[in-house]
């Protein structure tokens, strides 16, 4: 677009609020939606559904035309950030200028909703204007489709050639779009159906619920009022947010990066917690799609769960072994084998995809054939029927009421992931990242300059182009280790992840995997 310095990443566009053409700005908002509409309309035609095909760019923007089903429908909704609310408006009103229905969400909200009242209106798409965990500069542009999924990598490059295509955005048809009904209470109580109890478990389940202490952050996202109600609607009663990161504020100004899997990011929750002697801890990601679940250890200390081990675990919560059908999970190549192994065990099928949800909620050709999906980032689709994309709000309520549940019986989330570990194998990880103007190159050069050996284990290093990173697997008599390199797909960012497993006790893996972490960070230094 443009002069096409703004790409789809992992999970759509994103880049820094400002005048230029590779930033945010209400022109470039204009340009995407512009040939986005064109292709939508194209594509509508080629699928005989609701849109004829324009005869040219030109004419076809803003003359759209449909038939008897009538026009193509669209929802867009946005977060707190810096110039969401006018790129919210500026989308719709595009889109509304090239003949399709819009529903503008009219406040700030979580990014599940989007997907959600995709299915459940049966919309042929939406937009999500969000950075998620992006620092404050910085906003986004995510597009889903008719099944509720974010766009996948392999229609970006049509929707790029339609977006260079069009020509001054001043001369694009916009047309005033009225902001719809709140949509946030219908999604909330969904998710809460989706943990109702029985009938004859009501009251015995409700008093586990009254009795557990839950602290919760929207780190200054759009998810506070969500996770509010959703856990009032559940029948939890105690429950404590972070004061001053519950409401919006487009500045973070008590955290830097508000990506819940940084340490730094969720001092003040886990403060908070300590004061309130929670049982457990939930921390949303500003868009409320992520969230990272912590632990209280008994000692004033919590445990902050893993991408890695939340998902399986909620995998083993949600899924059984005693289906006609069994069902598909799905996580991608940078996260830990241990689903795979879980999998294995109950009879699932088990998918691998690159990394993001574009590429997880289709592991299984679509999101209504797929049972379950995560990835490390702490991104979790508990439900893909319900939402086709990682919900931190759904998340969030599954892991409380499950942790409800143990608390009667004296045990917690912990207790369960080392039951999984004495079953499957102890596994741990870590992840070393390294910020700069282009993760990509680092990538390259860890390719290039890989070590053969790490805390004295032989490496074996290869390409892997469909994460457009590098594998190193090493494999000993003691232990395995795998570290997998990738440029991140949303910020200025080149990750590295290290699994230990195999090891004769949980302790030398602990110990083996800071060493791994270590002896990487150093030689990434040298680079």
């Amino acid at each position: 677009m443009g002069l096409m310095t703004l790409t789809f990443g992992t999970a759509g566009l994103r880049a820094p609020v400002g005048p230029g053409d590779g930033q945010m700005n209400v022109k470039q908002v204009t340009r995407v939606t512009a040939g986005l509409a064109s292709w939508f309309a194209e594509r509508s035609a080629e699928l005989n559904r609701h849109h004829e095909a324009p005869s040219s760019l030109e004419s076809g923007i803003g003359r759209a035309l449909y038939g008897e089903e009538g026009p193509m429908q669209f929802v867009v909704g946005h977060d707190a950030r810096y110039g969401s609310s006018i790129f919210a408006t500026t989308a719709a009103e595009v889109l509304a200028g090239a003949g399709f229905d819009v529903m503008l969400l009219p406040s700030p909200t979580p990014t599940p909703v989007v997907s959600w009242l995709i299915r459940e209106r049966n919309l042929d798409g939406g937009i999500q204007i969000t950075a998620s965990q992006n620092p404050a500069s910085d906003n986004g542009y995510k597009v889903y489709l008719e099944d509720g999924a974010q766009l996948p990598a392999d229609l970006e490059e049509e929707i790029l050639a339609k977006i260079a295509a069009v020509g001054s955005p001043f001369n694009v048809p916009r047309v005033t779009v009225r902001p719809t009904s709140d949509q946030l209470r219908r999604y909330v109580d969904q998710v809460v159906a989706l943990v109702d109890p029985e009938e004859d478990d009501r009251l015995r389940v409700n008093n586990d619920r009254a009795a557990i202490r839950v602290c919760y952050t929207a780190m200054h996202g759009v998810g506070g009022r969500a996770i509010t109600q959703a856990l009032q609607a559940a029948g939890f009663a105690q429950t404590w947010p972070v004061p001053d990161q519950e409401h919006p504020d487009p500045t973070f100004p008590t955290v830097r990066f508000p990506n819940p899997e940084e340490p730094e990011a969720v001092k003040r929750v886990i403060e908070t917690a300590r004061e309130v002697e929670a049982d457990i801890v939930i921390a949303l990601d500003p868009d409320a799609d992520r969230c990272a679940i912590g632990v209280a250890t008994g000692d004033g200390e919590y445990r902050i769960l893993r991408g890695d081990e939340l998902g399986p675990l909620l995998a083993t919560r949600l899924l059984g072994d005693d289906s006609d059908t069994p069902p598909v999970v799905a996580t991608s190549v940078v996260s830990s084998r241990l689903l795979k192994r879980i999998a294995e065990d109950c009879g699932w099928e088990y998918r691998e995809t690159p990394t993001g949800f574009k590429n997880l909620t289709r592991a299984a050709g679509s999101p209504s054939e797929l049972s379950f999906a995560y990835e490390e980032a702490i991104g979790t689709c508990p439900y893909p029927q319900l939402v086709a994309d990682k919900d931190g709000i759904a998340t969030a309520l599954i892991a409380c009421c499950w942790a409800a549940e143990l608390k009667g019986t004296g045990t917690t989330l912990i207790d369960e992931l080392h039951r999984l570990h004495r079953t499957y194998g102890y596994v741990t990880g870590t992840q070393v990242s390294l910020r700069s103007s282009d993760p990509q190159e680092i990538v390259s050069m860890i390719a290039t300059h890989a070590p053969s050996e790490v805390a004295g284990i032989p490496f074996v290093t290869t390409p892997l182009p469909s994460a457009h990173g590098v594998l190193m697997t090493g494999q000993s008599d003691v232990a395995s280790i795998r570290i997998v390199a990738r440029s991140s797909g949303t910020e200025n960012k080149t990750k590295v992840y290290i699994e230990v497993s195999d090891t004769d006790t949980p302790e030398h893996a602990d110990a083996l995997c800071v060493a791994v972490a270590e002896e990487t960070r150093a030689w990434m230094r040298k680079l």
